[in-house]
């Protein structure tokens, strides 16, 4: 009898099992951690559409956004449909060449944050799990994604839905998306010195100018005092920021200076006009 009642609980155990429904995850396309890179690929049937890829080393995460015109948000177009981001704490800056511009209208970048939760994925500890039913909330796909330790770090998903661009719209399309994340062991190349003309929007000028605006690359402004008595309050300032000056002109109608500090250099002018007031001109020039 207590045989009997031990196989009918052994049995009851495995029919439980069996009816026991099989464990969902969702999961989100993870940023990189140390030493890693995270690319997503997003494509329509016309092809690539927009592309995420960045690089985390501890220290400097260097993120690089591209899209076509009709996937590019205004401030995207306006650097070509391809932005180099860099981020160190807090600081975020646009790579531009060998220097750093400021971007202050930059949004947070990230592949979940472009496809959002992907849910309906079979759980597993290590190794594929597939995904047949999608998410309301995004796009209704059939995806496949590899595991490991519980994070992931694969995705090939497909399927109708909406994405989310990095200025808060969305686009609407049949689309199929990759992620992948990497080990990147090499250090993110970390630019420090800050470009010419982002260091010109904010270059000091002497008190009381009016007008102050930015022109062809160069930064004008008007004060009502004539060059000389503007020249003379404004060389202490400049020296005091650590400019060294150049004389270049001097005369009481204009002052033209070669002003550098480190590798920035910028020629300023100083002109009267025909009133008597002064004209300011301010432009890049080499050291």
């Amino acid at each position: 009898m207590k045989t009997k009642y031990v196989n009918f609980l052994f049995s009851l155990c495995v029919l439980c099992a069996c009816a026991s429904p099989t464990p969902i995850a969702s999961y989100t396309l993870p940023d990189p951690a140390v030493h890693e890179q995270t690319t997503l690929d997003v494509r329509t049937s016309d092809g690539l559409v927009l592309r995420l890829v960045t690089a985390f080393d501890g220290a400097t995460t260097r993120t690089t956004l591209s899209a076509t015109p009709d996937y590019a948000p205004a401030w995207l177009a306006a650097n070509g449909g391809t932005v180099t981001i860099q981020t160190t704490g807090e600081r975020s800056a646009i790579v531009t060449g060998d220097c750093l511009q400021t971007a202050t209208d930059i949004p947070t970048l990230s592949a979940g944050g472009i496809v959002g939760p992907q849910p309906g994925y079979a759980a597993v500890t290590d190794g594929t799990t597939k995904s047949t039913d999608g998410g309301t909330l995004w796009q209704g796909y059939a995806g496949t994604a590899e595991i490991r330790a519980g994070q992931m770090i694969a995705l090939d998903a497909q399927g109708m839905g909406r994405i989310l661009l990095p200025d808060n719209t969305t686009r609407t399309d049949a689309y199929t998306w990759t992620y992948r994340r990497v080990a990147w062991a090499d250090p993110v190349t970390r630019i420090t010195k800050p470009c010419a003309l982002t260091m010109l929007e904010s270059f000091t000028l002497p008190e009381a100018v009016t007008t102050r605006r930015m022109y062809g690359g160069a930064l004008l402004a008007e004060h009502a005092d004539a060059p000389t008595g503007v020249g003379a309050a404004y060389e202490p300032v400049l020296r005091a920021e650590g400019w060294r000056i150049e004389s270049i002109s001097q005369t009481p109608a204009l002052i033209v200076w070669r002003v550098t500090r480190g590798e920035l250099g910028y020629q300023v002018v100083l002109s009267m006009t025909a009133t008597g007031t002064t004209d300011i001109t301010v432009y890049e020039r080499e050291p």
